[in-house]
């Protein structure tokens, strides 16, 4: 298993701390048309808010960042606990 980790803090940011792990591993070949579509998609999502950024000045997250997918489990999350 080939897994890169990194880390660290940002005490200027107020308290911040970072840590992460990165699988690295071989995507096996059946899978790997999905993996790179995936990433694609992903890497035009950015380019797309980066731009529409750009062009009107207004900050917007970018699908499937960390910001956006912690926003969508809280929101699943207090449903499954209210449902």
């Amino acid at each position: 298993m080939k897994l890169q980790t990194f880390g660290g803090s940002y005490p200027q940011a107020a308290v911040v701390g970072v840590v992460g792990v990165v699988d690295r591993r071989e995507v096996p070949a059946e899978f790997a048309a999905a993996v790179e579509e995936y990433e694609l998609q992903r890497a035009r999502a950015a380019a797309e808010v980066i731009g529409r950024t750009f062009e009107d000045g207004k900050p917007r997250a970018v699908p499937g960042s960390v910001f956006v997918v912690a926003q969508e489990f809280r929101a699943a999350y207090a449903e499954g606990v209210a449902g």
